[in-house]
């Protein structure tokens, strides 16, 4: 089985996923953007027979293991919860007023 690592790392444009040599982003959504972007490249590999993992390189440039195929659940919770953090539910809307009818004469 290969391994797929797929690595965040921020610059000074933004947040991005680096893997194979490849450099992916600025992904939208800054550091949790570009980690939920390479979970879910990650999901897939890993469906695919890989040993998949997502790295988070820190500003010293250590790597820390942020999530696993088959050890973290997925989808992550930490994603959702930074989902609905980022997209806040929208007010609901106010009724329209009721059309005004006429009375024939």
């Amino acid at each position: 089985m290969s391994r797929a690592h797929y690595v965040v790392v921020e610059r000074e444009d933004g947040w991005y996923v680096s893997f194979e040599q490849n450099v992916y982003g600025p992904c939208p959504g800054g550091r949790i953007g570009a980690l939920i972007t390479a979970v879910q490249a990650a999901q897939q590999a890993g469906k695919d027979g890989h040993e998949a993992q997502v790295l988070l390189r820190g500003s010293t440039g250590t790597l820390a293991r942020a999530w696993t195929y088959g050890a973290d659940p997925y989808p992550c919770p930490w994603a959702e919860e930074a989902r609905l953090g980022a997209f806040p539910a929208k007010a609901a809307r106010k009724p329209a007023p009721a059309a005004i009818s006429k009375e024939a004469s």
